[in-house]
């Protein structure tokens, strides 16, 4: 019994937070297109559908910026 109840009270808690993820969502992208108009729903669509390869794209340039920082500390504190 105690199982059910704790079961119940983990579906309730996760199916909440879910809805409000998605009306926020609706909600940014009504406002994203009132504001810049059809052009935003393009870069929202390719944002979407892109998302890995942007995360990849912006992981090599954090990693790059990182090894130019660390070079510029070698030359200018070691050198």
């Amino acid at each position: 019994m105690r199982t059910i109840e704790k079961n119940k009270k983990k579906q309730e808690s996760i199916n909440l937070p879910f809805s409000i993820k998605w009306v926020v969502k609706i909600l940014a992208v009504a406002v994203g297109f009132y504001v810049w108009g059809v052009d935003f729903i393009w870069v929202v669509l390719g944002v979407v559908f892109c998302w890995n390869i942007l995360k990849g794209i912006a992981s090599c340039l954090l990693s790059l910026i990182a090894l130019i920082g660390f070079f510029y500390f070698l030359f200018t504190h070691i050198f």
